[in-house]
């Protein structure tokens, strides 16, 4: 009996390491922002949901911050897998914050062609430097672009 439940705990251990180790990934901050703002870190636990992401900590060492002040906007990722809005533009420089108003689904937001790339778990929000030339930029998010979780981002 004792060394049937050991097998089951490091069989879960086991479990956890693997999806942990598949599905997690830090965000990341664009060079022009590593370091700046408000520093210190953020970091949120989720759980995994049957859309991907698995469990575990998501985390960032560095803020990515645009430096206080407000943001130009508020980017919502759903749980109809879509952001809100979907198609929106910034002055280049100018900081977003991109919101996960679900309670279960894990996110990211990646604009395709730089190194904006950042995962929200469920209920977490970061603010974003838009720190790109001007332009048009396609954006998703990378567990769920195929159920069409895209959107358009114009700098003037």
């Amino acid at each position: 009996m004792m060394m049937r439940r050991w097998t089951g705990l490091v069989v879960l251990v086991l479990a956890v390491a693997v999806l942990g180790a598949a599905c997690g990934k830090k965000g990341t901050t664009t060079p022009a922002n590593a370091g700046a703002g408000g520093g210190g870190s953020s970091s949120s636990t989720g759980g995994g949901g049957r859309y991907g992401g698995g469990s575990g900590t998501s985390s960032s060492g560095t803020s990515n911050s645009g430096g206080g002040g407000t943001s130009a906007l508020t980017l919502q990722q759903t749980n109809s897998l879509r952001f809100v809005p979907a198609k929106f533009s910034v002055k280049g420089g100018a900081s977003i914050t991109v919101q996960n108003v679900t309670t279960s689904i894990p996110h990211t937001f990646t604009v395709d062609g730089t190194s904006i790339d950042i995962t929200n778990n469920p209920g977490q929000s970061q603010k974003v430097k838009i720190d790109l030339k001007p332009g048009t930029y396609p954006f998703h998010c990378k567990f769920h672009v195929a159920q069409g979780m895209k959107g358009t981002l114009t700098v003037t």
